[in-house]
């Protein structure tokens, strides 16, 4: 197996411990959304993996305001759906996130398909809070892996400069 596949598996894993605690200690709350936005943020590709925790965690919150902000407009909902889908499509454009726009119109849809069911604009405030929860364990994460593995890859290099120098500095 290649290691960044065993670093995302890490992460997922370490993500999901951690959301799930907070999941199953506050069940009064709505933290099952940031044991899905956790998972949601991290990359796979090890290259933009910070990037990618940043535009993710942009687009989520952008998408759940986004909803927010609709469903107090009490139009039917095809409708808002709608204005939301293209709201969220033209801001993150504008915001340069076009890459993660499908985590943002997820979070536009869910936001007010289960915010019509349950009428209430404080639980859609308190989802987005949970997805952005999520989203910061996320990127935390993915900066913690990033600083643990940057320097062990810098000291291997160093010690492998150290071993050529040896070597050349001999013969």
């Amino acid at each position: 197996m290649e290691i960044n596949f065993l670093i995302y598996i890490t992460k997922c894993l370490i993500g999901l411990l951690i959301t799930y605690t907070i999941y199953v200690t506050f069940p009064q709350h709505q933290f099952f959304w940031s044991v899905i936005s956790v998972l949601l943020a991290f990359s796979p590709d090890d290259k933009d993996a910070k990037k990618v925790a940043y535009d993710r965690m942009k687009a989520n919150i952008l998408g759940s305001t986004v909803g927010m902000i609709l469903f107090l407009i009490h139009f039917p909902n095809l409708v808002i759906m709608g204005i939301g889908v293209a709201a969220t499509i033209a801001i993150a454009t504008l915001l340069n996130i076009q890459s993660t726009t499908r985590s943002a119109l997820a979070a536009v849809v869910i936001v007010l398909l289960y915010e019509q069911e349950n009428a209430s604009w404080h639980m859609a405030l308190e989802r987005m809070i949970c997805v952005i929860i999520g989203c910061l364990i996320a990127l935390l994460l993915t900066l913690l892996f990033d600083v643990t593995l940057f320097k062990d890859k810098r000291g291997r290099m160093i010690r492998k400069a150290k071993v050529i120098r040896k070597h050349y500095i001999k013969k």
